[in-house]
């Protein structure tokens, strides 16, 4: 007999339909729904219903509900339950920080552009089902990271440069204190022209310090203060305290854990 494992023990099965959903088996937001869609067109499965984007979700809540074959179910399981609990763990985290922020700063999310290529667009659209934006401003702007500065040589003439290039799109830059202490290069960078300032220390007081250089000398309006560096979600209400204008969250939204989901047998 020349039949695979999972081919011999459904040979009694054949042609027989089992209807079957998947639950969440916590709290949350459910995300990933292009590519489970994606993933059930390439299944012989006959679909009843998909919960849309951004369903809210319990235990118990049912996303999936559709029948099929024993051999295409048992596939099912195992294809379709990781495309939707990563996303969904990221959206559920991208949303906890919207919550917490209460609508008093702009909470963004830059780490997916470090995400392996074949889930970028699955966790950006997590992000953005949990509220979370993924770039720092949405008008036109040129954002000049640590390794530009380096290579100009400093903040100012990174800045300039950028500058020169069309005076409309606003100029962010990366301030790591690297060149000089983080509030030095913070009035170089508003001299020169930027108009966001990243403070990418994760120290509250290189926050605390350029915003009460920005009040105090005169500048605050002309610039968005931006702070980023390992922030946790218990770490929030201090950064807006401190003064921020946006706050970029990396690893405690885009390493969030998997949302737990699980595909059950309603009846043969």
């Amino acid at each position: 007999m020349n039949l695979e494992l999972r081919e011999f023990l459904f040979l009694p099965l054949k042609e027989q339909t089992f209807t079957f959903s998947i639950r969440a088996k916590e709290a949350g937001l459910f995300s990933g729904v292009n590519s489970l869609k994606q993933m059930l067109s390439n299944l012989s499965l006959h679909v009843d219903w998909v919960a849309p984007e951004g369903h809210s979700l319990v235990n118990g809540t049912v996303v999936l509900t559709g029948s099929g074959e024993a051999e295409q179910v048992a596939k099912a399981e195992e294809m379709l339950l990781g495309l939707i609990g990563k996303p969904s763990g990221v959206a559920t985290a991208a949303a906890e920080f919207i919550r917490k922020s209460q609508g008093r700063i702009k909470v963004v999310c830059g780490a997916w552009k470090k995400v392996a290529p074949e889930v970028r667009a699955a966790l950006r659209q997590a992000i953005a089902t949990g509220g979370a934006g993924m770039r720092i401003t949405d008008v036109p702007f040129i954002y000049l990271d640590k390794n530009y500065v380096r290579m100009f040589g400093g903040v100012g003439a990174a800045v300039s440069r950028a500058k020169a290039f069309e005076e409309e799109r606003l100029v962010a830059v990366q301030l790591k204190g690297e060149t000089k202490p983080i509030l030095e290069e913070a009035v170089e960078a508003v001299r020169a022209g930027a108009g966001i300032l990243m403070i990418d220390t994760g120290e509250l007081d290189d926050l605390h310090a350029v915003t009460k250089a920005s009040e105090s000398g005169g500048w605050r309006d002309e610039v968005q203060i931006a702070f980023a560096g390992g922030l946790t979600l218990d770490e929030l209400p201090k950064v807006i305290d401190a003064g921020a204008d946006v706050v970029d969250v990396g690893r405690s939204i885009i390493d969030a854990p998997m949302l737990d989901f699980s595909l059950d047998i309603i009846k043969g």
